[in-house]
């Protein structure tokens, strides 16, 4: 069993690294349902290695999953494919204290392009960034410059918080999917398998992963 070293520790977030990261990533927060839709069908069809290890009393285990599939992933992992690195667990989340904490986390250890969050919305697809480059990522994507009306306890920390960590926050604001297609749900949001193509076929636009589906 490899041997994770605890390297950061509050009262909100506890966190264990396997070795030094040096190489450079694009995180994907999957942290709130559509973004851990999104990383667990990334971790079903890839090989992913995990490098990073965190725990929060804000997190609860949550294991409905069917026995044909990977395995749960508990507590949260930071695991890497490629340039990728996808942060999620199969956890329950609603307390947001931790994220600061992980950002700032994140600013110190792990070289990064973009750290990347999603979350679904009533209104067209959009997208919040704080730099050109970001912008440049965007375009990529065909996704254009917008906001929401409301952000949850993801995006709004990375907005306010990442680039005072010294990181380049993107924020993609997906369009609701009007299909039934649920595969997914936590309290009364809902998560269709329609969102989450749609978020992996921008992202694999934006970033050229070879990533399989």
């Amino acid at each position: 069993m490899p041997i994770f070293e605890q390297e950061w520790i509050s009262p909100a977030l506890v966190l264990y690294k396997k070795r030094k990261i040096t190489e450079t990533y694009t995180v994907i927060l999957g942290l709130n349902p559509i973004g851990q839709a999104l990383c667990r069908n990334l971790y079903e069809n890839n090989e992913f290695e995990t490098v990073l290890l965190f725990n929060s009393p804000a997190f609860s285990s949550w294991n409905r999953y069917p026995v044909d599939l990977k395995p749960p992933v508990v507590p949260v992992h930071g695991m890497v494919a490629e340039d990728l690195m996808i942060i999620f667990g199969d956890v329950i989340i609603r307390e947001f204290d931790w994220m600061t904490d992980m950002l700032f986390f994140i600013r110190g250890n792990v070289p990064t392009r973009f750290v990347v969050a999603m979350m679904t919305h009533d209104g067209p697809t959009c997208g919040q960034v704080l730099s050109k480059k970001g912008d440049r990522f965007l375009k990529r994507m065909d996704i254009p410059l917008g906001r929401s009306d409301y952000y949850d306890g993801i995006t709004a920390p990375l907005i306010s918080a990442g680039s005072a960590a010294g990181l380049d926050p993107v924020v993609l604001f997906l369009e609701e999917s009007k299909d039934r297609d649920i595969i997914f749900q936590v309290d009364e949001i809902a998560v269709s398998q329609t969102e989450v193509d749609d978020a992996r076929m921008f992202l694999k636009k934006g970033l050229d992963f070879q990533l399989h589906d």
